[in-house]
């Protein structure tokens, strides 16, 4: 027997207690007649007091999937009559009219995992149910690997990888090894500015000498125009991280169009003018074609030509020039120079250095010297010289007055000058004069003097130099010969005067210690009162100095 019917069976005894306890008379319908019960006619009971109920509740008890359950309803503890209301009107005849049958589904739980599944293998999940607490199992299929990708990113120091490892169990499917970036350059680090925009290529290589991808980094400041340092950062992303500068440099332009022109002891250079990305120029010269040891000059923007002067005479300059521009960068100023401009080659003019002596000087020293080095025979150092028969000027003074304006001459011809004395007042010794034109390598030595004679009417100029045989310049005498003819034929045709000819001896102390080509010229004769005259007076000195002049041109130019 069931819990539930136990206790309605306590009940209904119970209520039998009660009435029999209390004498309940109207309890039964009928009378008992040979011990069985013979219900009373309906005379008999029609003076029968009504029937009193001792209604119990039963509370509504919903029904489960394990057994039923029943609505609310009242029983009497009298007589055991059920009914569906608290008056006791409505009386329940079946059992069924109170009954609620069982369920026909459990109500499973949400489910515990009670074995959890892994990767490889199956797990249980269990239910149970919230009304009879039975419990029941599914499996749960296996999970499988579910990998995933962890990234550690190369850097420029170390290497990288990517591992695929599986989030439930930790297995490790696959490790790929990221090299690291060993290498970044620009596909150039120098460029010219030429008005537009510079951009070098970004080219990064592994450790492994493979090109990584344009994809993995970022360049910033990758362009630039005007002259200076710029810088390039690549910054690193996807399998690399991290970021590096680069930089290259925009120089300014070349110099172009150079010209390089000789000049006396110089050249002048000639180019063409920037006016953009341009501080200067910078020219440098030197006589090796290396450029050792050579000389600089620094130009302004606006110059386009510039000569270089004082160099030495008849020599070879290698000439090259480049801009510069300032820059300001970082709160200093840095000059960047351009590339040097193609060398040029230019001989510097030949300027012949011709040494004039004007003959003799205020006051004569006749002190002795040798007539030639190493020389035995001596003689006066310096005569004073002669003087005009009509004139009465001393010869000191008209060679230094001729020597003077064939100076200016020859100079504005082009010809480097070197004057032995410009003054009076002076000593120097005839090897002392030579050894000016010696010590200065002069290319001609020409000593103006003025002739005397005790024939008051011989009249003409000559022209003396050594002999071939001279024993102390013999070496010269071919150059001082030719030297002479031409200073003699060019002044006797400027002059009109009378040729007399050259003079070779070997007496003149002042010829004999020259190492250079040396001639003297008596450009007339001061004991003729009409050529003293002539040699005074400026017109004829002037036709002097151009026939002098000419006689050099002309010796130069064989």
């Amino acid at each position: 027997m069931k819990k539930g019917t136990w206790g309605r069976v306590a009940a209904l005894l119970f209520s039998v207690v009660l009435f029999l306890s209390c004498g309940c008379e109207a309890a039964w319908a009928g009378t008992i007649v040979d011990g069985k019960e013979v219900a009373d006619s309906e005379e008999d009971r029609e003076d029968a007091p009504e029937e009193e109920h001792f209604l119990v509740k039963t509370e509504r008890r919903e029904a489960t999937c394990a057994e039923e359950g029943n609505i609310e309803y009242w029983t009497c503890e009298t007589c055991g009559k059920m009914f569906l209301d608290e008056a006791g009107t409505q009386e329940i005849t079946e059992k069924t009219e109170i009954t609620l049958p069982k369920l026909s589904e459990h109500k499973w739980d949400g489910g515990k995992v009670t074995k959890k599944a892994s990767c490889t293998k199956e797990g249980t999940l269990t239910y149970i149910c919230s009304m009879c607490k039975i419990s029941k199992t599914e499996k749960i299929p296996a999970a499988g690997h579910r990998y995933l990708d962890k990234l550690t990113r190369a850097t420029t120091k170390k290497q990288g990888k990517i591992v695929k490892r599986c989030t439930v169990c930790g297995k490790v499917s696959k490790q790929t090894v990221i090299s690291r970036i060993k290498k970044i350059t620009l596909s150039s680090v120098s460029y010219t500015y030429n008005g537009k925009m510079r951009a070098p290529r970004v080219k990064v290589v592994d450790a492994k000498g493979k090109k990584i991808s344009a994809k993995y980094y970022v360049v910033k400041n990758g362009k630039a125009k005007n002259v200076g340092t710029h810088a390039v950062k690549i910054s690193f992303r996807g399998r690399y991280k991290g970021s590096v500068t680069r930089k290259f440099k925009i120089k300014p332009k070349k110099v172009s169009n150079l010209k390089v022109v000789p000049e006396k002891k110089g050249f002048t250079v000639t180019y063409k003018r920037q006016s953009k990305q341009c501080s200067g120029y910078q020219l440098q010269y030197a006589k090796n074609s290396k450029f050792s040891g050579a000389a600089r000059i620094t130009l302004k923007r606006g110059v386009s030509k510039k000569t270089v002067e004082n160099l030495e005479n008849s020599t070879v300059y290698y000439v090259r020039m480049r801009t510069f521009k300032k820059v300001k960068e970082h709160g200093k100023v840095k000059t960047y120079y351009s590339a040097w401009s193609k060398k040029k080659k230019v001989r510097t003019k030949d300027v012949k250095l011709i040494c004039i002596d004007a003959g003799h000087q205020q006051r004569g020293d006749s002190s002795l010297e040798p007539i030639g080095p190493g020389a035995s025979s001596q003689k006066a150092k310096v005569a004073s010289g002669t003087s005009g028969a009509a004139t009465k000027r001393p010869e000191y003074q008209l060679t230094l007055e001729v020597s003077l304006k064939l100076q200016e001459e020859l100079t504005r011809r082009g010809y480097d000058v070197l004057m032995v004395r410009t003054t009076h007042d002076v000593n120097i010794s005839n090897s002392a004069r030579a050894a000016i034109a010696n010590n200065a390598r002069a290319d001609a030595f020409i000593r103006i003097h003025a002739n005397s004679s005790t024939n008051a009417g011989v009249n003409g100029a000559i022209t003396i130099c050594q002999t071939p045989a001279n024993a102390y310049c013999g070496a010269y005498y071919s150059q001082s010969r030719r030297l002479s003819e031409q200073i003699l034929a060019n002044f006797v045709a400027a002059c009109g005067c009378k040729n007399g000819g050259i003079w070779e001896t070997d007496t003149m102390s002042g010829i004999n210690w020259c190492t250079v080509p040396v001639t003297i010229l008596e450009m007339g004769y001061m004991s003729n009162p009409s050529e003293d005259r002539q040699m005074s007076d400026s017109a004829y000195q002037a036709r002097m100095v151009q026939g002098i002049a000419n006689g050099m041109d002309a010796y130069f130019a064989q």
